[in-house]
């Protein structure tokens, strides 16, 4: 089985890559989904309680509306908030691709993660695969998908900026600023990979 890592900024089409891939097959490890799973443990909770106030606590639970705001334009935030949760993240994600592989079930498990290159070298990884896309492009779908204003679609964006060059240089980079179907034959390019 081989492992592969589907990364890029926001907004530039990561999941639409995993979705892709899944139809070909895949087993998806989404690293965002399994960051709900951490704001819940009880030691990254009072961590970030400690660091930001209860302000981010609604009925004793992290709330991402609340505490995103607080970190997207300000590194020293967001600093503490990876060093809180990339530990136990990193860990879940080892964890399930190692359930993957223990089942020997699927040909390719995908990690989907948008912070990967912040993140220690995960043993296994096959391929880094970045999907990218201009920002104007990007901008557009992320005010509409998440009924964001241009200023904070901005702030998401540019709270990434670090992590560009590390993205140009993956092993694989897909260029998503056009249309569903030039993505769709770029991943079932991709596919063939496996066989090689």
């Amino acid at each position: 089985m081989e492992i592969w890592v589907v990364t890029g900024p926001i907004g530039a089409g990561k999941s639409t890559v995993s979705s892709l891939l899944k139809e070909h097959g895949a087993q998806i490890v989404d690293a965002d989904l399994l960051g709900h799973e951490v704001l819940k443990d009880p030691l990254v909770r009072d961590g970030l309680v400690e660091y930001f106030g209860d302000c981010i606590l609604k009925e004793g639970q992290i709330q991402r509306s609340i505490l995103g705001p607080l970190v997207f334009d300000d590194d020293e935030a967001m600093a503490r908030l990876n060093e809180l949760t990339h530990p136990p993240l990193i860990d879940l994600a080892t964890a399930h691709l190692q359930e993957i592989r223990d089942s020997r079930q699927h040909e390719l498990a995908v990690l989907e993660a948008a912070v990967y290159f912040l993140w220690p070298p995960m043993p296994h990884v096959d391929r880094v695969i970045s999907v990218v896309a201009n920002d104007d492009v990007r901008l557009q779908r992320l005010m509409k998908s998440r009924n964001l204003s241009e200023n904070q679609v901005r702030a998401r964006m540019a709270s990434q900026d670090s992590l560009s060059s590390f993205w140009e240089n993956a092993d694989i980079v897909l260029d998503n600023s056009h249309d569903q179907g030039s993505l769709k034959l770029a991943v079932g390019k991709l596919i063939t990979l496996l066989d090689a």
